[in-house]
């Protein structure tokens, strides 16, 4: 199965980023680990790294020596978004079923909304 972004946007660097940051958010990373985990060569995201950057959806979270660590930037808006946007990509790629059944298999880490009862008084 291809990522959720790659199945509708195609295939791009700054996607490709994306998708591996989203589930890692509050994580740094330096150039090396996120261009192996984006499967991006190294020149190709130093430019995507400086066009997230202007676009505010990264942030350079600390700096060990002479390398920069970076980090979602969970102020952004861009983020919420996207991960909206992921979500609803994944649900749309599993169905309905497959969802449902996710559910029933892992109930205890599932919210349960209970109906609340009427509390008001009756005229």
């Amino acid at each position: 199965m291809s990522a959720p972004f790659e199945t509708i946007f195609g295939d791009t660097s700054e996607l490709r980023v994306i998708q591996f940051l989203l589930p890692m958010n509050g994580l740094e990373f330096n150039i090396s680990d996120m261009a192996r985990g984006a499967d991006v060569s190294r020149q190709a995201l130093n430019n995507v790294v400086k066009k997230l950057l202007k676009w505010n959806v990264l942030k350079i979270k600390s700096k060990h020596g002479n390398a920069n660590y970076y980090a979602l930037n969970e102020n952004s808006g861009f983020i919420e978004a996207f991960e909206n946007l992921n979500n609803l990509i994944i649900e749309q790629m599993m169905g309905e079923e497959t969802l449902a059944e996710i559910a029933d298999y892992s109930p205890e880490c599932c919210i349960q909304i209970q109906p609340v009862e009427d509390s008001s008084p009756s005229n």
